[in-house]
């Protein structure tokens, strides 16, 4: 199935203000513009996509939602003179609320960064409502060497919980960790720059590193991608490489299996949970252990449902791609060029939406065919209604 995404034309008077951050005035007021789109007659309707926030100025890139409907968002770090809130929380009336204030929203270089968001790149919720904040310390997608970490955050308290600190043997520079999933006390995030696996168990704070040698996990420079039918080069006509390795991560519903691939595939791999967790196994079982599961498309996330259906977040499509247990796909959500692009690290809400931002990495100079920055303003978070099918097994 097959469908554009449906915006209607009205003017959002809706107030951008974040609270505790004086420095980000700029959004204290804006309008943002949706546009009226109508599906092509030859193809069928699906369900309805809604405009859930709207970021004037800044780009995020992933979004989550705890059981009680909380959206939290992430905005990575563009440099260091222009003030970023790092999470934010979009409060039911549209504001942008930066989370979970003071100090960790405040960071200044001249800072050691340890009590500070950095420059941060996902934020996840887990069924226990704490909020997993993924710092790899970046700076233009740039890492600081020695700075990496994991924050949690209660989110009933608003309190951080805990910091776990990764050594330069975890996470070595020029590492990047990208993404976290939680299950059953341990934290498994991608290193998306050099290609690698990080279990962390969430009791002792030990964490390892796995699987660095492995191509499997590593970005394909011979791959032909397109974002929105147009071919995803540089200015110097190549396959941008930045955080292509293994990237969009997830855990099965019954915490049995971890699943994996560099963004732009061409393969989806997955791992037993309990394998990864054995600090004992040798990378080469691990190795060994993989397995191949077919197809992955060219994405930034993904999430999987009780029923065993994975929800890409298709950057070639524009939208949502749906893994049928069966293994085929069928494409659910599919925006406007203009205005859903590059579809990013998305997250299953209590309420049976799939909430996704469009966070325009292509349009960055770094990643542009011109060698300039080509974003177009503002940023939107989307969701939408997935099949009912999705929730039982």
């Amino acid at each position: 199935m097959f469908v554009k995404l449906k915006y209607f034309f009205i003017l959002m008077a809706v107030r951008f203000r974040l609270l505790s951050f004086a420095p980000l005035i700029g959004l204290c007021g804006a309008v943002g513009i949706l546009v009226f789109y109508t599906p092509l007659h030859s193809r069928p309707q699906l369900p309805e996509a809604t405009v859930v926030g709207v970021s004037p100025s800044m780009p995020w890139n992933g979004v989550t939602v705890s059981s009680k409907g909380r959206i939290f968002a992430s905005f990575p770090r563009q440099n260091l003179t222009k003030p970023t809130p790092s999470v934010v929380e979009i409060l039911p009336g549209g504001e942008l609320k930066a989370y979970p204030g003071g100090e960790w929203n405040s960071y200044s270089f001249a800072n050691s960064g340890d009590s500070q968001f950095i420059g941060i790149n996902s934020v996840v919720s887990d069924a226990n409502d704490q909020l997993w904040v993924v710092d790899p310390a970046g700076v233009a997608g740039k890492p600081i060497k020695g700075k990496a970490k994991l924050v949690q955050i209660d989110i009933a308290s608003n309190k951080v919980k805990r910091v776990y600190a990764f050594n330069t043997n975890v996470v070595p520079d020029g590492g990047f960790i990208n993404d976290v999933r939680i299950s059953n006390g341990f934290a498994f995030l991608p290193d998306s720059s050099l290609g690698a696996l990080i279990v962390l168990n969430l009791n002792s704070g030990e964490a390892r590193r796995v699987l660095s040698t492995d191509v499997r996990l590593r970005s394909n420079q011979a791959l032909k991608l397109t974002v929105n039918g147009k071919p995803y080069l540089n200015v110097k006509g190549r396959l941008p490489n930045g955080n292509m390795s293994v990237n969009p991560v997830e855990v099965s519903p019954d915490g049995k299996y971890f699943y994996f691939q560099p963004s732009g595939g061409p393969r989806l791999f997955r791992l037993p949970t309990n394998l990864l967790t054995d600090f004992t196994i040798s990378d080469s079982k691990l190795a060994a252990a993989i397995e191949d599961m077919g197809p992955g498309p060219f994405n930034a996330g993904m999430t999987m449902t009780k029923d065993g259906s994975i929800y890409f977040s298709d950057i070639e499509k524009g939208g949502i791609n749906r893994r049928k247990p069966d293994g085929s796909f069928e494409l659910i959500a599919q925006g406007p060029s203009s205005i859903l692009v590059w579809p990013d690290a998305s997250r299953l809400g209590p309420d049976g939406f799939l909430y996704f931002p469009s966070s325009q990495i292509n349009r960055f100079a770094g990643n542009s065919p011109t060698g300039k920055l080509q974003i177009q303003y503002p940023f939107h978070m989307f969701k939408v209604k997935l099949p009912v099918s999705s929730f039982t097994n």
